[in-house]
């Protein structure tokens, strides 16, 4: 058994190829009811926002949302999402090199859902969310409540 299947200390890159590599993006030029709107299609809670060249400009979340809500008299789908995002020097990235149990960690440290992967050069190369690490962990904990029932029952491989 052993520790092949650990991945808490798996390096996220390697987690993540697993997971697949969508990623959702406005412009800060986006309409806020565009960007909830995208947000709500495909059930995510982040956008990154990215400048006509690629780079990165931030991000906005739902929470970004909320915010602005709670800040105004409700009438805020008209407002670009350059308004509102999390500017991209304020945004935590990663590089993918950190084990999940790291991510884990700096998610629930920050207090936030998401974080950017970026390449050595800063280039936008997807994006995890919490949901994305409980997922991956629960499956890990189901294959290891699979192994040692197999190897209890004397049905594990040797």
């Amino acid at each position: 058994m052993g520790n092949k299947g650990d991945k808490m200390n798996k390096k996220l890159k390697v987690l993540f190829k697993e997971r697949g590599n969508v990623i959702h993006s406005v412009s800060g030029s986006t309409k806020l009811k565009e960007a909830v709107d995208l947000m709500n299609r495909h059930h995510i809670g982040a956008l990154m926002v990215i400048t006509i060249d690629g780079d990165i400009e931030g991000i906005v979340t739902e929470r970004d949302v909320m915010k602005k809500l709670a800040s105004t008299d409700g009438t805020v789908g008209h407002l670009p999402v350059r308004e509102i995002m999390t500017p991209s020097e304020k945004v935590i990235y990663t590089t993918g090199d950190e084990p999940i149990g790291d991510i884990m960690k700096l998610l629930t440290e920050k207090s936030i859902r998401h974080i950017p992967i970026v390449n050595s050069e800063g280039a936008l190369e997807g994006i995890i969310s919490m949901r994305d690490v409980i997922r991956i962990l629960l499956k890990e904990s189901q294959q290891m409540q699979k192994t040692l029932t197999e190897y209890i029952s004397g049905t594990y491989p040797a």
